[in-house]
């Protein structure tokens, strides 16, 4: 629990405003990772797929520079690298920018994806060599992504709070009720 005291120490309040509205002002957002970091990837699409807006996850190097290749100046491209140093995330940011993209990366400060990027949330996360490897910098990660899509529900505003709505009744028939208690 002390990365996520860490974690709340380390993060800029502006970087974050800064954050949520581009992402809300954003008509796609994509979520990119590799190896750790694509679990963190995989689960800020889950969060934000319920946006009503386009958003997609790419955690093959590959697809990634291929969605590059098509961004608009209304695309946001999420990075998340906790050391911010993979050579193909430092290319993927520069190809995403070239191509009008917005970046945003959650990364280490001063790192070359940091250098890289549009806007960077900057974690200093240091990261324990034990067997939880890498368990420190992805909660902080998954952390900062509830941050943004609680951000980004609350500027939409309530009339945007509804399609949340719809979005938990069309799920409601997937699960079974829920037990009584004992």
């Amino acid at each position: 629990m002390a990365c996520l005291d860490v974690a709340k120490n380390s993060l800029d309040p502006v970087q974050i405003n800064r954050a949520v509205d581009l992402l809300t002002q954003a008509k796609r957002i994509s979520f990119f990772g590799l190896g750790a970091s694509s679990a963190v990837a995989r689960d800020a699409q889950n969060k934000f797929i319920r946006f009503n807006i386009p958003i997609s996850c790419f955690e093959d190097i590959v697809m990634q520079r291929m969605s590059c290749i098509n961004c608009t100046d209304n695309d946001v491209i999420v990075l998340i690298s906790h050391t911010g140093r993979t050579k193909s995330q430092v290319e993927i940011a520069n190809l995403a920018r070239e191509n009008g993209a917005t970046v945003i990366a959650i990364t280490a400060k001063d790192s070359p994806l940091d250098k890289a990027s549009s806007l960077s949330i900057c974690l200093d996360v240091p990261e324990d060599t034990d067997v939880y490897m890498p368990m420190a910098s992805r909660v902080v990660q998954m952390t900062v992504i509830d941050v943004l899509a609680t951000g980004f529900t609350l500027r939409r505003g309530s009339g945007f709070r509804e399609n949340l709505k719809r979005v938990k009744e069309v799920l409601k028939d997937s699960r079974y009720d829920k037990l009584p208690p004992y």
